[in-house]
């Protein structure tokens, strides 16, 4: 059985379904704190509880006879993170080793761990980043996930199998709606399609003076189904006795704040009104996915391009709000 923390959410609503669509059996631990029980599409089994609390995580492992952990739980807000780093540090660093630590005492030998692009920080050189890039976090958030790779790496080997995933900019949709972003996400994408819907009147970009072509901030962009699939295919990968790995997942193009307005505004028909702030502290400026070790170690490539994304991130904004 897997067990799936954050489950509810984003991202991990789209794993759980797919898993369960592919006949795998699924548990999913959840705070329901920002992710819905009603995104269990097939009502998989859920034990609601927090990765800050030990004794939820005993109670999990005793329920249930997990194998194989896939822990996606987690604050995800780098900007969030600045003013609130010690919560950050308690959830997805200390948080991440109790995971770890519920799982090893109940036997468990595979293990998935969601981490972030964040760990990188703003690379010294522009270009596609590797996965033996320097490690150089600018915010809280990229800090704790990069504790939470080297806490889960301490208990590698011996048996035990874990495949580290470095998320760039997740966006998209499962392309019939039902699944998507919450409303209350601060995800680029989604405050654009907040102005386009009319509950905002514009959006606000952060920095529009950085040296990039446009002035405002790159980002990589992957579709949540290419993740899903990639995760998909590292659960067959490590079960089948694969090498533990670390590596990217991104589209493996940079978009521009900018070019992206253009894009949300091109699909839905819309005009977006844009307004600019200050920087953010610890913010990112380009951020570009070398995927080609996702390609040879689990034959994954992303399937999805920008444009796609938003149509289907877009069709399924309109249809859950």
């Amino acid at each position: 059985m897997i067990l799936v923390t954050g489950g509810c959410g984003y991202i991990g609503s789209h794993l759980v379904n797919t898993l369960a669509e592919y006949g795998y059996q699924v548990v999913v631990f959840d705070n329901l704190l920002s992710g819905k029980e009603s995104a269990l599409l097939h009502h998989e089994p859920l034990v609601v509880g927090d990765i800050t609390n030990p004794q939820d995580l005993t109670s999990v492992f005793s329920q249930y006879q997990v194998d194989t952990v896939i822990h996606l739980a987690a604050l995800v807000n780098a900007a969030e993170s600045v003013v609130q780093s010690d919560r950050y540090q308690q959830v997805n660093n200390q948080g991440s080793k109790n995971v770890w630590q519920a799982a090893m005492s109940r036997g468990v030998k595979t293990y998935l761990y969601a981490s972030s692009a964040a760990v990188y920080g703003t690379p010294p050189t522009r270009g596609a980043i590797k996965e033996t890039s320097p490690l150089l976090p600018t915010s809280p958030y990229g800090v704790n996930k990069l504790a939470g790779e080297r806490s889960l790496a301490a208990i590698t080997g011996n048996g035990h199998q874990a495949g580290i995933f470095r998320f760039f900019n997740v966006a998209g949709a499962k392309t019939e709606g039902r699944l998507g972003q919450s409303k209350a996400s601060r995800a680029i994408m989604q405050r654009l399609f907040a102005v386009a819907h009319g509950e905002i009147p514009s959006l606000k970009l952060s920095g529009h003076d950085y040296d990039t072509q446009d002035g405002t901030v790159l980002r990589d962009f992957v579709h949540v189904e290419d993740v899903v699939r990639a995760m998909l295919l590292g659960v067959k990968h490590l079960q089948n006795g694969g090498v533990a790995f670390t590596l990217n997942l991104g589209g493996g193009h940079s978009t521009s704040m900018k070019e992206l307005h253009t894009i949300v505004e091109e699909v839905t028909g819309i005009t977006i009104p844009l307004t600019y702030a200050k920087r953010i502290p610890g913010d990112i400026v380009y951020s570009l996915a070398d995927i080609a070790l996702a390609q040879t170690t689990l034959d994954w490539e992303p399937a999805y391009n920008v444009r796609q994304m938003v149509a289907d991130g877009w069709n399924a904004y309109v249809k859950r709000n």
